[in-house]
């Protein structure tokens, strides 16, 4: 095998390896960052639900909106306090069933206790904010993660095109060479 040929051989050779350590860095950058991206997917996933999950208990929670302010509480307050004092009462307690005064008391402490715990809607609407803006940065670092995926597979194509320019060189070269040395023959 003269040299012309070998070099040839070594130029087309170069160029395949180029296609391949190209293509092979591009699925390696995939691969390594796609559990990354996974992740965020799944985070932006989880966040979307939670987020609709808010919005839907602030819309349901809005026409109770009233029910939650200080003059509604202290009405259930006295309310309880006139079932507490009903069922301490002997003249009540021959009219109305025993039950039912325990009934009043237990409700009417429950519903108290409901005020008192129920989330306010301000504070909903804070979470979702909350929830917004960790979403916003769950898509910033997805987008980031893109540009770099992109960034690095540029580098890798570059350097790549850059190699299979020297190997096509190289095979051209040694065409051009191969084909003067069989014209001498």
């Amino acid at each position: 095998m003269t040299r012309a040929r070998l070099a040839r051989t070594f130029g087309l050779t170069g160029l395949w390896l180029a296609l391949v350590l190209t293509v092979g860095a591009w699925l390696g950058l995939w691969l390594t960052l796609a559990p990354a991206r996974a992740a965020l997917n799944a985070a932006d996933a989880q966040l979307l639900t939670l987020d609709t999950g808010l919005t839907e208990a602030r819309r349901t929670l809005a026409p109770l909106d009233p029910l939650g302010r200080p003059e509604t509480l202290e009405a259930v307050q006295a309310l309880a306090g006139l079932a507490r004092g009903a069922q301490a009462s002997a003249v009540l307690g021959a009219v109305l069933p025993e039950q039912t005064l325990r009934d009043a008391v237990t409700l009417t402490r429950q519903w108290e206790t409901a005020l008192r715990m129920r989330p306010p809607l301000p504070a909903l609407a804070e979470a979702q904010q909350t929830v917004e803006d960790w979403r916003g940065r769950v898509q910033f670092l997805r987008g980031r993660l893109m540009l770099t995926l992109v960034a690095f597979g540029s580098v890798f194509t570059l350097l790549g095109a850059w190699f299979a320019a020297g190997q096509w060189a190289l095979y051209r070269l040694a065409s051009e060479v191969g084909g003067g040395e069989e014209e001498g023959r």
